[in-house]
């Protein structure tokens, strides 16, 4: 009940925290505090510090919401002061990142860290490569970062030093968001060409790997049936190959089933309910084809339900 309460509180400081900051600089802005790119780099970098060092000195629950409101506020100014330099932009913002989330204290400000980190270096990939397809194709990396983060958590906090461990949670939880986001994203057709069926195959070697992790667990020992139960799953997910953002939400709900994130789990289960529905009312797909597709992934769970419904018979009967 504490640890709900706890997420309870972050959800609603981080919601808090950014309806303020929108306020906060639209008095900024009215007063004439912010009249200029250099006085808004200044005031930026004065709410960022200032930002840090309540973190480092103060972790109290009830000081968060203004934290959060300093830094995003202090982010807006940074970036609105270098907004006539994309690449010096997005390089302050990353540094931004890495710095508050080594120096900060607590879960939101680390949390908040990642995820801009995250922003800001695909932005400059993005601007580098003078391609917008990039924030596209960048799903499938940070999804495969989140994947082995998951895969390999024991290692990664064995190796990690006493200070470092604490940073364990915003960052997974940080990536996590990240996941979410980049999905969603991916979903809304921006009129650019992109490897569809190409994501959709490296997420579908994801959704095995979390397989292969599953089947031990749930004493799925025989070979034959582990390889029924990848083919099965390769057979689910083919009708997905040119809508990645609905198997990648799957590989979220595995992962997180797997290693028991609730929380993370309903919020997948709601992106795959939003990826179901986006799926069936896109217009790039026919009519004739989401009718094909449909068809074929009842006729796929039939047979699954028959099988384990046979299996789990003949368990009964010996």
């Amino acid at each position: 009940m504490a640890q709900k309460n706890n997420l309870t509180i972050q959800v609603v400081s981080i919601i808090g925290g950014i309806l303020t900051a929108i306020f906060f600089l639209g008095f900024l802005v009215v007063a004439s505090i912010i009249r200029t790119e250099t006085s808004s780099l200044i005031i930026g970098c004065l709410f960022i510090i200032t930002t840090l060092t309540i973190s480092r000195r103060l972790t109290v629950p009830f000081l968060d919401a203004m934290n959060i409101t300093l830094y995003i506020a202090g982010c807006a100014l940074i970036a609105y002061g270098l907004n006539k330099s994309t690449n010096a932009l997005f390089i302050a913002l990353a540094i931004t990142g890495i710095f508050t989330f080594f120096l900060s204290k607590g879960f939101i400000l680390p949390f908040l860290s990642v995820i801009l980190f995250i922003i800001s270096f695909l932005g400059e990939l993005a601007y580098l490569s003078s391609s917008i397809q990039l924030l596209q194709i960048a799903v499938v990396p940070v999804l495969a970062v989140f994947l082995f983060t998951n895969l390999y958590e024991r290692d990664i906090l064995t190796g990690l030093k006493e200070n470092l461990v604490s940073k364990y949670t915003p960052f997974h939880s940080g990536l996590f968001v990240s996941c979410i986001c980049l999905l969603a994203g991916l979903s809304v057709n921006y009129g650019i060409p992109a490897p569809y069926w190409l994501l959709s195959i490296f997420i579908w070697i994801g959704i095995l790997l979390i397989i292969q992790r599953i089947m031990p667990v749930m004493e799925v020992t025989n070979p034959v049936s582990q390889i029924g139960i990848c083919i099965l799953c390769i057979l689910i997910c083919l009708p997905t190959m040119f809508a990645p953002y609905l198997s990648g939400s799957l590989l979220l709900i595995l992962i997180c089933f797997h290693y028991g994130y609730k929380a993370e789990c309903a919020a997948a289960l709601l992106l795959f309910i939003y990826a179901i529905s986006k799926y069936y009312y896109d217009l790039d797909i026919t009519l004739l084809t989401k009718s094909i597709t449909l068809f074929c992934t009842g006729i796929v769970l039939l047979i699954a339900w028959y099988v384990l419904t046979q299996k789990k018979t003949r368990h009964e009967k010996i």
